[in-house]
């Protein structure tokens, strides 16, 4: 009777053997479909591919990211209002709570990052408040990165509202 018991046994096993199999495949699978999109990189500014809008444009001509799975940092180089180079640094974080960093003019700019569903698409919530002549202004802006399949070329769609009107534009970056 030991030896049926076993071997009774032994057949169950085996043939959870293909399942157990399927189970880490099809786990390993999904963890590669839900990986978050890597934007890390140096990334410089492709004005023939951008839709720039109305209105004068300082779109940084490089960025330069660096991303783990909980902070992504930006280092940005644009044009300033004299005609000279301006450099920012930002940090944010990746967890879906609010970032603060400094911004133009020494203006306040919030930031909530979150993720498409797919993990392809990161989204930028921004609230930024600056000094005008005296008085405060808010403006908000959102911003989306998404890179090409290829991950040559990243594309930031930006959708800006404030008490001066709204604007949108698409900035395109080949990946140096």
């Amino acid at each position: 009777m030991n030896m049926k018991s076993k071997s009774g046994c032994g057949k169950r096993l085996y043939n959870l053997l293909p399942l157990s199999f399927a189970l880490v495949a099809l786990s390993l699978i999904s963890a590669g479909l839900f990986a978050q999109t890597n934007f890390s990189g140096t990334w410089a500014f492709n004005q023939s591919k951008s839709v720039l809008g109305d209105g004068p444009m300082m779109s940084p001509t490089t960025i330069t990211v660096t991303q783990t799975t909980a902070i992504i940092s930006t280092d940005v180089v644009q044009p300033s209002f004299d005609g000279s180079e301006m450099k920012m640094s930002n940090k944010y974080t990746l967890d879906g709570k609010e970032s603060a960093n400094t911004g133009m003019m020494n203006s306040s700019v919030k930031t909530i990052v979150t993720w498409s569903d797919d993990k392809k698409e990161m989204k930028f919530a921004n609230t930024i408040v600056f000094d005008m002549n005296g008085e405060k202004m808010e403006m908000k802006s959102n911003e989306a990165w998404r890179l090409s399949d290829d991950g040559k070329t990243l594309t930031v769609k930006t959708a800006f509202s404030s008490q001066m009107g709204d604007s949108n534009f698409t900035l395109v970056y080949d990946k140096k």
